[in-house]
């Protein structure tokens, strides 16, 4: 498996492609490096330098909220924010000590893991990937065995396509008869859109806004639904400085945990947070609408049993490890040794902060508008 597989929610689906749609990228380039680099002002406080796994989008909003609401402020801490270029690439970044955490998509920790990288995860946001499968509803695919005679596009160095194959196979699909187009990343969404493909293998919360925001309604086949399920989004750094830097990584996880529930509680808020903190988005005239259904589609995926049990953070021991044989069933050479999951995810910093009843209902109304979406 190349390196550009291995990440979830990278390149190829960055929001820098929908504002090119939109008009808005080529403004908003010359301004990431400004808005993102917040450097530390020298001896006020400690100061981590975390990446993103690429540009600024939804599915990492609440890092922005965090900073902007100064929940790392609060704690006598720092927080620069810089953007990545894939998962892939932002982790060895962490692991050179070009930065000291970030947030890095959990197939992609695993398969680092794998391949000998040393980190270490002290929290989730986000407990599905949202691999799937996506077709628009007014097309023939009605039902996964309906791809069988048609178009499915993919974009092959992509993290989804390694586990495309077994989730077909495990929905009764025979995939000798889809006609598989290998489509450039750039295209892909479009590809869908004027129906050169019938489906994409797609991430909802990276592909499903961009229909969304041309009033396009998706129809979505998740890999989850038949036990394919990785987590989301990974807090991350490395083992080293997690043991030498105690207390500013569990500063900076508490941080960002105060911010995730935040945005449950007071979502449209939290938008409006990320929309001012990144110029590029707040430029484009469906920069907040594209945000806010990623963000809306992420938010759905943090409301899951692990959260509502034990807290926002917690991953489950049993689950990590069925990824980890996911990950090495599917996405791993031959050489690869499988990770121990207890050493690379730890709850040590995770469930401090939880949802009352009523908390989660006010996060489960809210959420429920992009529910509709994330089930054929």
């Amino acid at each position: 498996m190349t390196d550009a597989r291995s990440d979830v929610i990278d390149a190829r689906r960055s929001i820098g492609r929908r504002l090119l749609l939109a008009g808005a990228a080529t403004a908003g380039a010359g301004l990431m490096a400004s808005d993102l680099a917040k450097p530390a002002i020298a001896g006020v406080s400690p100061h981590i330098k975390m990446t993103l796994p690429w540009l600024p989008q939804g599915s990492q909003f609440f890092a922005f909220v965090a900073r902007n609401r100064g929940y790392w402020k609060s704690r006598g801490l720092d927080v620069e924010i810089v953007r990545g270029f894939g998962s892939t690439a932002a982790i060895q970044t962490i692991v050179q000590g070009q930065c000291q955490a970030g947030i890095i998509a959990a197939p992609t920790v695993i398969l680092s893991a794998a391949q000998g990288l040393q980190t270490r995860v002290f929290g989730i946001a986000g407990y599905d990937s949202t691999m799937g499968v996506l077709t628009n509803s007014n097309s023939a695919v009605k039902t996964l065995k309906d791809l069988e005679g048609r178009r499915l596009g993919s974009t092959l160095t992509s993290a989804e396509v390694p586990f495309l194959e077994p989730f077909l196979q495990k929905s009764g699909v025979d995939t000798k008869k889809i006609t598989r187009v290998s489509l450039q990343a750039n295209v892909l969404d479009s590809a869908l859109a004027n129906g050169q493909v019938d489906a994409i293998s797609a991430f909802a919360t990276t592909d499903m806004p961009s229909l969304l925001v041309q009033k396009l309604k998706p129809r979505f086949f998740p890999y989850s639904g038949v036990g394919i399920k990785i987590y989301s989004n990974a807090l991350t750094t490395t083992p080293e400085f997690a043991k030498a830097n105690r207390s500013m990584i569990a500063d900076w996880v508490d941080g960002m945990n105060d911010a995730l529930k935040f945005c449950m509680l007071n979502f449209d808020e939290a938008v409006d947070i990320f929309v001012r903190e990144v110029p590029e988005v707040r430029m484009s005239d469906n920069g907040r609408l594209y945000t806010r259904f990623g963000a809306g589609l992420f938010m759905e995926t943090m409301l899951r049993s692990e959260l509502k049990e034990h807290g926002i953070g917690w991953s489950d021991p049993d689950s990590i490890n069925n990824q980890i044989d996911l990950v090495m069933k599917y996405a791993t050479s031959a050489d690869a040794r499988r990770p121990d999951g207890p050493a690379l995810f730890t709850n040590e910093l995770a469930g401090k902060i939880k949802l009352s009843n009523a908390e989660w209902t006010t996060a489960s109304k809210t959420v429920a508008e992009f529910s509709i979406y994330m089930n054929a």
